[in-house]
C-alpha cells in the first residue's frame, strides 16, 4: 500500500509536467494563426465600414504581427487598391475576452470610440467593459477639474440639445395645424443623414473643393429634397386619412416610418457610410485642473445653424403672410378657410418645413459622428418627441428649449453616469411629463383637435 501511495505521488509531477506541456501547445498553436471566430466576427462587422460591391478579390486573414490578439483582413478593390481592416481583440483562444472587439483600424486610421459605438450597436456586440467604463465615466476630480469636466458636458449637451430642437420643431409644426404626430420625421431625420453623403461625394467628384460652398449647397440640396419628401407625405398619405380620426394618421405614420426606412436600407444595400472630418478645428475655452474645455469646429457649426434657424423661424412665424396663415389654422381651421385661409396649402407648408429641420438635423449629425446607417433616425425621432413633449406640443419656442434641456439631461446623465442607460433616462423623463404636465412645460392644457377638423374640401 506505501509503495502504491509513494508510486502515485511520484507520478504527479509528470502529471503536472505533461498537463503544462500540452497548455504551452495549445497557447503556441493558437498563436501561429487567427482565431477563426475572431476572423469570422471581423468579416461580419466588413460590410458596415467598406462596400461589399467594392471588394474584386476574396479575404485573405493573417494574424497582425504589431497588435496582441488582432487578425488582419485583406483584399483588393476592383481599380486594384490594396484594402485592409485590422481589428484588435481582449485576448487569445483561451481568455474570456476572446470575442471583445477593442479596436477597428481601417486602412491604417483607427475608428474613433463614437464610431465603436456604432459598431458595437449595430452588430449587437458586447464591448470590453473596462474599456467603456474609462470613456464613458470620470474619474474623482479636484474641484477646477470637476468644474471644467461640466462645463465640457454642458458644450456637449448643448450641441446635442441643438439638433432635438430641429427635429422637435418640426413636430410642433404638424401638430399645430393637424392635431397629429408625424412620427416619419425620425426618418426623414435618417434621409437627411445619407444626403449629406450623397451630396458631398457628388459635389467632391464635380470638382468642387471649397469647403464653404459645399456646405453651403449640400445644406440648400439636402433642403429641397427633404422639402419633396415632406409635400408627397402630406399629400400622399396624410391628406386622404384627415377626415378618418385620429388613430387612422397614426396607424399611417407608424407603417410610412418603417417604408421609408426599408426604402434607404434598400437603395443603400443596408451598410453603414463614413464620412471624414470635414471640420477638423478645435478651440480651447478654458481649462481646470489639467483637464481642457474645448469647442470643435462642428459644434459651433451646428449651434450656429440652430440658432440662425430659430430667429428665422420666429420671424417666419409672426412676421409673413404664411406664419399668420400657420396660427390661424392652428387656432381654428375651419373658421380660417371660411375666412380664405387656404388650409390645405398651409398644412402642405408645415409638413414640408418640418422635413427640412429635420433634414438639416440629420445633415449636421452625419457631420458631427462621421457615420450614418439606416437605424439612426428611430431613436433619434423618438428623443426629438419626447423634446417636443417636454417643451409643449404646438409651440415652436417650447420645442427649442425642450430640445436643448433633453440634450443637456442627456450630456450630463452620459457624463457622470455612463452611457449605458441614457436612453432609459431619457425616456423616462418623456413618462414623467406624460403623468404629470402632459401639456409641457410652456403648452397650456387644451382639449385635444380631432383629424376629421381638417377634412379636405370637396
Amino acid at each position: 500500500m506505501r509503495r502504491a501511495v509513494s508510486a502515485g505521488a511520484a507520478a504527479w509531477p509528470r502529471v503536472l509536467a505533461g498537463a503544462a506541456l500540452l497548455i504551452a501547445l495549445l497557447l503556441l498553436l493558437s498563436g501561429c494563426g487567427p482565431d477563426p471566430r475572431q476572423v469570422a466576427l471581423c468579416e461580419r462587422i466588413l460590410p458596415a465600414l467598406v462596400d461589399p460591391a467594392e471588394r474584386a478579390s476574396a479575404l485573405v486573414a493573417t494574424a497582425e504581427a504589431g497588435e496582441a490578439h488582432a487578425v488582419r483582413l485583406q483584399f483588393q478593390t476592383a481599380a486594384g487598391a490594396e484594402r485592409q481592416i485590422v481589428c484588435v481583440f481582449g485576448g487569445n483562444a483561451l481568455s474570456p475576452e476572446r470575442l471583445s472587439l477593442y479596436r477597428v483600424i481601417l486602412d491604417g486610421t483607427p475608428l474613433s470610440f463614437a464610431q465603436m459605438v456604432f459598431l458595437w450597436r449595430a452588430f449587437d456586440l458586447l464591448p470590453p467593459t473596462k474599456l467603456v467604463a474609462e470613456d464613458s465615466r470620470p474619474p474623482p476630480m479636484a474641484p477646477p477639474r470637476a468644474a471644467a469636466y461640466l462645463l465640457q458636458q454642458l458644450v456637449n449637451g448643448l450641441t446635442l440639445g441643438a439638433v432635438f430642437a430641429l427635429i422637435a420643431v418640426g413636430y410642433s409644426l404638424v401638430y399645430g395645424v393637424t392635431g397629429t404626430i408625424q412620427f416619419a420625421f425620425g426618418e426623414v431625420f435618417m434621409i437627411g443623414a445619407y444626403l449629406m453623403i450623397v451630396l458631398l461625394a457628388a459635389l467632391t467628384a464635380a470638382g468642387l473643393g471649397w469647403l464653404p460652398a459645399v456646405l453651403l449647397l449640400t445644406l440648400a440640396g439636402a433642403g429641397g429634397f427633404a422639402a419633396a419628401h415632406g409635400f408627397a407625405i402630406e399629400r400622399l398619405v396624410y391628406r386622404p386619412l384627415r377626415g378618418g380620426g385620429t388613430f387612422a394618421p397614426l396607424v399611417a405614420a407608424i407603417g410610412l416610418s418603417i417604408a421609408l426606412r426599408e426604402y434607404v436600407r434598400l437603395a443603400q444595400s443596408g451598410s453603414n457610410k463614413w464620412l471624414p472630418n470635414l471640420l477638423p478645428g478645435r478651440m480651447l475655452l478654458w481649462e481646470g485642473g489639467g483637464f481642457p474645455v474645448t469647442v470643435s469646429a462642428t459644434q459651433i457649426f451646428i449651434v450656429l445653424l440652430a440658432l440662425a434657424i430659430g430667429a428665422a423661424l420666429a420671424w417666419l412665424v409672426l412676421r409673413t403672410r404664411f406664419g399668420r396663415a400657420q396660427r390661424a389654422c392652428a387656432d381654428d381651421p375651419v373658421m380660417a378657410a371660411l375666412l380664405g385661409i387656404d388650409v390645405n396649402g398651409t398644412v402642405a407648408g408645415a409638413f414640408m418645413l418640418g422635413a427640412v429641420l429635420a433634414a438639416l438635423a440629420g445633415l449636421v449629425v452625419a457631420l458631427y459622428y462621421g457615420e450614418v446607417d439606416p437605424f439612426m433616425g428611430y431613436l433619434a425621432g423618438f428623443k426629438a418627441l419626447t423634446a417636443a413633449l417636454l417643451g409643449g406640443f404646438g409651440s415652436i419656442s417650447g420645442a427649442m428649449a425642450g430640445g436643448l434641456l433633453l440634450g443637456l439631461f442627456e450630456a450630463l446623465w452620459a457624463g457622470y453616469f455612463g452611457g449605458l442607460y441614457k436612453d432609459a433616462a431619457v425616456f423616462t423623463v418623456l413618462i414623467l411629463v406624460l403623468v404629470f404636465r402632459p401639456q409641457g412645460l410652456l403648452g397650456t392644457a387644451s382639449r385635444p383637435r380631432d383629424a376629421g377638423d381638417l377634412s379636405p374640401a370637396r
